[in-house]
């Protein structure tokens, strides 16, 4: 069960119409539409919402279809996915960044019976590219035009219809059968299935994760122990909704009852954050570090006593909030700096992030320490868990009073946690999963007969029962020497030079550690014309043998921070950066190791030769 408010709730179903009712005229949703920001209530969500789940029902929607949302964030996304919860039919999120190919085994393999695409053009581009996906039954464009519905598909025979004409029908169904929506809602059960989440699939063919009521209920509810929120947060959505940290996300918003504004998309981000000013971020790594990057660049921009100042500011806030943090008591001479540190410089930054940030929750991979003590020093706490599909989305969180750098937390309320043998993460607890879809094998070898989940991540247990994760368990490196080294930790402490926007080390069997690593395009400019080289373009640059040697140099300097062993001996430069878009980074931008190993084969056997 989740309670919330001293309620405790049967399904999610349940949970969504209890809260709209209780907040009825107060503002839920925020988003872009026709050029300017608008507002819906709880009252008109859940309207909506009834009409969306009354139009699939008229459509042949039963309790246990699924219904695959291949659509970029938007505010239909959370209401379309609140109306299968409240018949009963199962989401299976899809990414926008996901080939047709990708998208064509997930919606066949869950077999879908609708498609909902943002618009029948970009379902026209779908179906030029991939088989026809014979599960589906009707496809509802979101923006296509209401009048006459839109056109049929090519390479399709299902219906297709607009959101609009969708919901009409949900209309006069539901003026036909009065009271079918509620009845239908109060059906769920919590042992009902919720969703299928298919992982991002960083070492072969994603698996469909099958999870229920209750398995988030009970997430939500430890969430919900473990961070500080209130009905008064603004929360800004940007997250992809097909991850299940962005899922998790959206289901949060509505068990707290606060507001969530939808970002436009990741280029907006910064003037997104100017116009809906929000209070807490689900974001991550990648996020912070790019805007820790920027915000330093305009200070390096700057004059040397503007630097000085910079640094002297973030020391004091840092010492100062992390006192306060600890409940430690505070010197009158510590205050008074930091009163004039943040009227300085502290409040000034944080106004580039709308002025009222004051929570960030990281996850889905780690956040480098630097990262984190620099968002402190600013006055704003970044809070790293941990999870995965598996576990109805996280496990472990660090919590405002129980936080240790470099850890990803304590175990969630009624989660449990251990450390097998070789070193793997295994967890147990009434978030795990149900199964994987149609794979009674893989479901077996996850998940074994005491009920531990196997992770496939590697770490450790600290004192007071902090989590730190070193690696994945399949990533590990095992040198001809015998060694094992964890590359996610090593990979990290590269990425925090400017330049290096991402990196890949390997060695197995081998002698020693080589790297790949990218440039960030900026850096790299700001790099090239700070030294006399011009800039026509990052390939060029890339060539320089000027660059090479300023890169060999920081490596070379990183490499003292590490143990002999784990020193990065050689290194290649690519020309261009890894990307969702190129295959080499899940969609919640980790690193697809086995992707980036055979693209780039020769240059890796080169390098140890």
């Amino acid at each position: 069960m989740c309670y919330s408010a001293g309620m405790a709730y049967r399904s999610l179903a349940d949970l969504f119409l209890s809260q709209a009712e209780a907040h009825r005229d107060r503002l839920l949703y925020r988003f872009w539409r026709d050029g300017q920001w608008r507002d819906q209530s709880w009252a008109e969500a859940a309207a909506e919402v009834e009409e969306i789940a009354l139009g699939l029902v008229a459509a042949g929607v039963k309790k246990g279809d699924r219904v695959a949302l291949y659509a970029a964030n938007r505010v239909e996304w959370c209401l379309l996915d609140w109306a299968n919860i409240c018949i009963g039919a199962l989401t299976v999120p899809l990414y926008t960044s996901s080939t047709p190919a990708q998208i064509h085994h997930i919606v066949e393999h869950s077999e879908a019976v609708v498609l909902v695409v943002d618009s029948h053009e970009a379902l026209q581009r779908l179906m030029a590219q991939a088989p026809a996906m014979t599960s589906v039954k009707t496809v509802v464009a979101l923006d296509a035009p209401s009048a006459g519905g839109a056109p049929p598909a090519s390479g399709t025979d299902a219906h297709v219809l607009s959101l609009e004409a969708l919901k009409e029908a949900g209309r006069d169904h539901g003026r036909g059968h009065p009271g079918i929506f509620r009845e239908l809602a109060a059906a769920r059960e919590p042992a009902d299935d919720l969703t299928i989440i298919y992982t991002s699939g960083t070492t072969g063919e994603p698996k469909g994760v099958v999870t229920t009521h209750e398995h988030y209920l009970f997430i939500i509810a430890s969430s919900l122990a473990a961070i500080p929120v209130s009905e008064d947060d603004v929360a800004l959505q940007f997250l992809p909704l097909a991850h299940s940290f962005g899922r998790l996300e959206h289901f949060v918003v509505v068990a707290k009852g606060y507001t969530c504004a939808f970002a436009r998309s990741i280029e907006t981000l910064s003037a997104d954050l100017q116009a809906i000013r929000p209070t807490m971020l689900f974001s991550v790594p990648r996020v912070y570090e790019n805007a820790h990057r920027r915000i330093h660049n305009r200070v390096e921009s700057s004059s040397a006593l503007k630097q000085r100042l910079f640094r002297w500011a973030v020391s004091v806030g840092k010492r100062y909030n992390d006192a306060a943090r600890r409940g430690d008591p505070i010197s009158p001479w510590l205050r008074c700096r930091y009163r004039l540190a943040d009227a300085l410089v502290l409040s000034k930054v944080r106004q580039g992030m709308g002025g009222r940030l004051r929570l960030a929750i990281s996850g889905g991979a780690p956040l480098s320490d630097p990262i984190a003590d620099f968002f402190q020093g600013l006055g704003v706490w970044i809070v790293e868990g941990y999870g995965l599909t598996e576990t109805s989305t996280v496990t472990h969180a660090n919590r405002i009073d129980r936080y240790r750098v470099g850890t990803v937390g304590l175990p969630m309320d009624g989660v449990e946690c251990r450390i097998a043998d070789d070193g793997e993460i295994l967890i147990r607890g009434a978030n795990i999963m149900k199964g994987y879809l149609k794979d009674a094998a893989a479901t077996a070898e996850a998940i074994d007969a005491e009920g531990w989940f196997h992770t496939g991540d590697v770490g450790q247990i600290e004192d007071g029962g902090f989590l730190r994760i070193t690696d994945r368990k399949k990533d590990l490196i095992v040198t001809s020497g015998g060694k094992n080294i964890a590359p996610q930790m090593i990979e990290n402490h590269l990425r925090q030079e400017p330049l290096i926007s991402q990196a890949m080390v390997w060695g197995d069997r081998t002698s020693h550690l080589v790297a790949l690593v990218t440039l960030d395009a900026e850096e790299a400019r700001r790099w090239a014309e700070k030294e006399g080289l011009g800039w026509e373009s990052l390939e060029a640059v890339v060539a320089d043998s000027r660059l090479v040697a300023h890169i060999r140099q920081r490596i070379r300097e990183r490499n003292r921070d590490l143990a002999a062993f784990e020193a990065v001996r050689d290194f290649r430069i690519l020309p261009v950066d890894f990307s969702t878009d190129t295959g080499e980074l899940t969609p919640s931008l980790k690193l697809k190791r086995r992707i980036v190993m055979e693209r780039y084969a020769d240059l890796l056997d080169e390098m140890v030769k």
